[in-house]
């Protein structure tokens, strides 16, 4: 049975290994491949493809979006997009842009709350990469300002807490369109913790083209009604543990390969 976790991310945005060190991961865990899914960046899919030739690990290429709709966040995962195009790196750079001047606001209230970090801390071990709160949680908490990196977003980074600066945005359906204009197959992450699930039927009517069933967030009811509707709407089933971490995650997300695709299930859908 050949597994592909189809929900990874890496250091190019706030994962914990570099592109070559997720294939040498996914290799050790037996898989066949994975899904490059980067938060609005498609900076680790050249390495994470070059290693992947060599290793003989699949990689398929995409993207996870950051969106927001009446104040819920969603996100919508994009595979086999054209990460050339140029709506696509347009998009990108004002993300990066505004994901840079999110982080310096916030870095500023919590100098204001007379906790001692900078940007540098913060925007140096991201190198070039999408700067997010995750990696101000990471100082917070090597530096003992929070237990640990939940701690640190439940104490001052999440809406509504003393250090939270509102994020530049775009809707859902925005980014269904875009990946389908650039070729790619557009997926809901992690729809079972999202707050309103009515959005759910919205995307599908507005032309999503798969669910990720599977989710190392998701319980078995979760699994269970995101099937039906795959079933009921004729959608692509994809499994990820939406990989942060090896081992222990702070996030509570999985390990790698914990939650996944097999195969010979989305080789037609995804042209593997």
């Amino acid at each position: 049975m050949k597994k592909i976790d189809m929900h990874v991310h890496t250091t190019a945005s706030d994962g914990s290994l570099n592109p070559k060190e997720i294939i040498h991961y996914a290799k050790a865990k037996g898989l066949y491949g994975i899904g490059i899914t980067d938060h609005d960046t498609i900076e680790g899919i050249e390495e994470a493809k070059e290693y992947g030739k060599k290793e003989g690990v699949l990689v398929i290429p995409g993207i996870e979006l950051s969106t927001e709709d009446q104040e819920d966040e969603i996100h919508i995962l994009g595979y086999n997009i054209d990460f050339h195009a140029e709506e696509l790196i347009n998009l990108l750079y004002t993300l990066k842009f505004e994901r840079k001047n999110r982080a310096i606001k916030i870095i500023q209230k919590l100098r204001n709350l007379h906790i001692d970090i900078s940007p540098e801390e913060v925007m140096d071990p991201s190198k070039e990469g999408v700067i997010g709160r995750p990696h101000i949680a990471k100082v917070l908490a090597e530096k003992g300002y929070v237990e640990d990196i939940p701690s640190a977003f439940h104490k001052y980074l999440n809406k509504g807490e003393a250090a939270y600066v509102p994020r530049f945005k775009i809707t859902p359906f925005e980014a269904i369109h875009l990946i389908k204009k650039i070729g790619g197959i557009s997926v809901i992450a992690h729809p079972g913790i999202i707050k309103d699930k009515s959005i759910i039927l919205k995307l599908i009517k507005a032309g999503i083209e798969g669910i990720e069933v599977y989710h190392s967030l998701h319980t078995t009811a979760d699994e269970n009604y995101l099937y039906g509707l795959t079933q009921e709407f004729n959608l692509i089933v994809t499994g990820g543990s939406d990989f942060h971490y090896p081992y222990k995650n702070p996030e509570g997300k999985g390990d790698l390969g914990s939650h996944y695709s097999i195969y010979e299930d989305i080789k037609d859908s995804f042209n593997l």
